[in-house]
């Protein structure tokens, strides 16, 4: 245990390096973290067990964040382990390379092991990047393919995921065909007949996102794997909303890569990325960012974790994040995000000035929900929300709200006062 000068010296130097009230730094540095709630109080009162549990994030109580689609909201024991290794290894007593990026250490091993159990694949076919931008764009930019190639992706696809494949075709003259998804879909067979009816000769790859940025809309990503690999077609996911939203198994997912970004969902530090590489296709991929490992293939996946000096703190920070979801129970946290998006989805319904843009059914969404104006705008509910401090994604013309298992129902009261009150102006 620290001793209490120790102590204030630590906080001081959080509040001076991460530039917090001292106050804020000792809560994230206290030498006794507050520990989490009874699991028991979980089956007994689970609105108290998730209020109680609120205390384990930095979150300002005049704030509200229903926007983890963009960054999520870190808690403080993995805030703790990234701040921790950070200060120990600028001791320089480490025994191996204290950073990423190069050779593999005992810290990214044991991280690709938890990944890897998490995410039901092996170790060898996970590689450690800085977010699901770099892992889309080691997949696009590591494929060989042709003039007139053609690679089919959705009209809801985040710039992370889609502009690699636009600057290949600008570059090498491949095609690309964008499908127009229903907004809302009626069943998931839908989708998946969109991509089957796009299939050509030419057809190489189907870049889609498992959770569309756009709308948070869930597409059937079993089912669209599946029919690529019956057609000799290559299935890349951009998971960027997958990971801590949704339960994953990769292997029965049936895709031949995954990118995904923990910093979301996950609640993991920011610039902590995660890419799957199906065994079976990694030799087929050049690596993105070169250094002398860049084609020891023995190295599996991990080739393209040679990004040069990196964080290696935010990875202990991930470590953290995937023990502290797995100390909640990961069923426990899926069932929460959902239930309380499902609040929000219900109560939209009752407005007849809007439509849900991606949750027809239960299938089609997980967390982020989306709601567009019948006629007119939402710059209004966009102000309301404004003036109550609510975070939200988008504007007038759509708005995409999260819920996560730090979402109190006072967070979604005032949302639900914000529209309201925005849809009365």
């Amino acid at each position: 245990m620290l001793g209490r000068r120790r102590f204030m010296q630590q906080a001081a130097l959080g509040a001076a390096v991460l530039g917090l009230p001292v106050a804020v730094a000792k809560r994230a540095l206290a030498a006794e973290p507050r520990a989490l709630p009874s699991r028991d109080l979980l089956a007994t009162d689970p609105e108290r067990f998730w209020a109680e549990l609120r205390r384990q994030w930095l979150l300002a109580a005049d704030r509200i964040n229903l926007n983890c689609g963009s960054v999520g909201c870190t808690p403080l024991p993995v805030l703790r382990a990234t701040i921790d290794h950070l200060l120990a290894v600028e001791a320089f007593r480490d025994p191996g390379y204290p950073w990423f990026g190069y050779e593999e250490n005992a810290l990214v091993r044991k991280l690709r092991d938890t990944l890897a159990e998490y995410l039901h694949c092996r170790r060898d076919e996970i590689a450690l990047v800085r977010n699901a931008t770099e892992g889309n764009n080691i997949v696009c930019n590591g494929l060989d393919l042709k003039p007139g190639d053609e690679v089919v992706l959705t009209d809801q696809e985040h710039a992370g995921g889609r502009c690699c494949w636009e600057q290949k075709a600008a570059r090498f003259g491949i095609k690309l065909c964008f499908l127009t998804l229903p907004k809302p879909p009626n069943a998931a067979e839908e989708i998946v007949e969109l991509f089957r009816k796009a299939i050509t000769p030419r057809t190489r790859v189907f870049a889609f996102s498992h959770i569309t940025t756009v709308t948070g809309l869930m597409l059937p990503a079993k089912a669209i794997c599946k029919l690529a690999r019956e057609h000799g077609i290559l299935s890349h996911i951009d998971g960027a909303h997958g990971i801590g939203q949704i339960s994953l198994d990769l292997h029965d997912l049936g895709c031949d890569s995954y990118a995904a970004s923990p910093h979301k969902w996950l609640l993991a530090p920011k610039g902590t990325g995660v890419l799957y590489l199906r065994e079976e296709v990694q030799e087929r991929l050049w690596a993105h960012t070169v250094s002398s490992e860049w084609r020891n293939y023995k190295q599996k996946a991990y080739r393209f974790s040679n990004l040069g000096t990196s964080n290696l703190s935010v990875m202990a920070g991930l470590q953290a994040a995937l023990d502290f979801q797995t100390k909640l129970g990961a069923n426990h946290v899926y069932a929460r995000i959902h239930h309380l998006a499902r609040r929000v989805h219900d109560r939209l319904l009752g407005y007849p000035q809007l439509r849900l843009a991606n949750a027809s059914k239960d299938f089609s969404y997980g967390g982020l929900l989306s709601f567009e104006p019948a006629r007119g705008n939402l710059s209004r509910v966009v102000e309301e929300c404004a003036a109550r401090h609510i975070r939200v994604a988008g504007g007038s013309g759509r708005i995409r709200v999260a819920t996560h298992i730090f979402t109190q129902p006072t967070d979604l009261n005032a949302l639900f006062d914000a529209v309201d009150r925005g849809l009365r102006g």
